[in-house]
């Protein structure tokens, strides 16, 4: 509410979505945001002076792979520098890419003013995975968010001709490149069964079909509930690819472009979503989630709870992504309750 005062609970969640993405990512716990508000306002609630809701920015990361700039604005944890210095995806400033949206580097962190005003934050979202539909669960309180590692890996090796270099005299830095990620699966499974990784993008320069690539760009994402699962399994890629970048002539170069810690969710708030859930007469699911998520920033600040509703197929990140609509009521109805539950507890 504009005139209330805080402090304030903060639902919502993040507008962005992926290449080719789906429609509920996201802008589901946002567009619920604003219906729970909406009703606690049309139904005379005095707590509605307690809730704000949020649409935040840039959670994704794809375009500037960086990810959950929104939330790290509002937390103050932004690295601006990373931002002035960084390009997106087409090569072009970043700093240049946000001004053309009306907005400047130096001024993203102006968002934190607002912090101070929040007191706990909610949000809703779809699992992203198959775990509920395969349980018959229907809704699912949160108990922890992934921690979420980024690197760019470059492999530098010999650009040359393709048709008169034979393979012992090259020094093929795609070849590297594609050994490196074809282990990735085994290397990952051998530190710890339960932890993923993925290589979504991947370039070879100049690009030629009769072309020996010179150089080989890729980004490494590794997730697990666990911190130190997560740098083990760097720390025995990045030992992996100097070795095979060695074998094959070459040298290879990481950097880290991101590093989101693992979060756990708030027992208090954890308990109110699944009291919230129960008062509709269901028995939630405690699950951790796989997926990064603005929640996992917030909860390093406020009491922070997350509720999931199934995914159909447990596909995201494509455009047949989707929740049943009894499900989507189904979760808006139980965040609807624990806002309020939450809210009740602001002094």
């Amino acid at each position: 509410m504009p005139e209330s005062a805080g402090p304030r609970l903060l639902t919502g969640s993040h507008l962005d979505s992926v290449p080719n993405g789906g429609r509920l990512d996201g802008a589901y716990g946002a567009v619920a945001g604003l219906e729970v508000l909406r009703t606690m306002v049309e139904s005379g609630e005095p707590l509605a002076a307690r809730v704000e809701v949020v649409g935040f920015a840039d959670e994704e990361g794809v375009r500037f792979a960086i990810g959950l700039i929104g939330s790290l604005a509002l937390t103050g944890e932004l690295d601006l520098e990373q931002l002035r210095e960084g390009r997106d995806w087409q090569g072009d400033p970043i700093s240049q890419v946000i001004a053309s949206a009306g907005r400047e580097v130096d001024r993203m962190l102006d968002a934190q003013q607002h912090m101070h005003s929040i007191a706990a934050f909610l949000e809703l979202h779809i699992e992203q995975g198959p775990r509920m539909e395969a349980d018959g669960v229907d809704l699912a309180v949160v108990t922890g968010i992934v921690g979420v590692y980024r690197q760019q890996v470059r492999v530098i090796g010999s650009q040359n001709h393709a048709g008169t270099t034979p393979f012992r005299l090259r020094h093929d830095a795609g070849r590297a490149a594609a050994r490196a990620a074809a282990g990735l699966r085994e290397l990952v499974q051998n530190v710890d069964p339960e932890a993923v990784a993925n290589i979504g993008a991947m370039q070879f320069d100049p690009g030629g079909v009769n072309v020996i690539p010179g150089r080989a760009a890729f980004t490494l994402e590794v997730r697990h509930l666990e911190e130190s699962v997560v740098h083990r399994i760097v720390e025995t890629f990045n030992t992996n690819l100097e070795t095979i970048s060695a074998e094959e002539g070459c040298r290879a170069e990481t950097e880290r472009l991101s590093w989101v810690p693992p979060a756990r969710m708030d027992p208090a708030q954890m308990e109110r979503l699944e009291a919230a859930c129960q008062e509709l007469g269901h028995e939630p699911a405690r699950l951790w989630s796989g997926a990064g998520h603005d929640a996992a920033i917030l909860a390093r600040h406020v009491p922070t709870g997350m509720l999931f509703v199934p995914s159909i197929g447990g596909i995201s990140h494509s455009p047949q992504e989707n929740t049943s609509d009894e499900h989507l009521v189904l979760g808006a109805r139980a965040l609807l309750r624990g806002v309020r539950a939450a809210a009740a507890q602001i002094k």
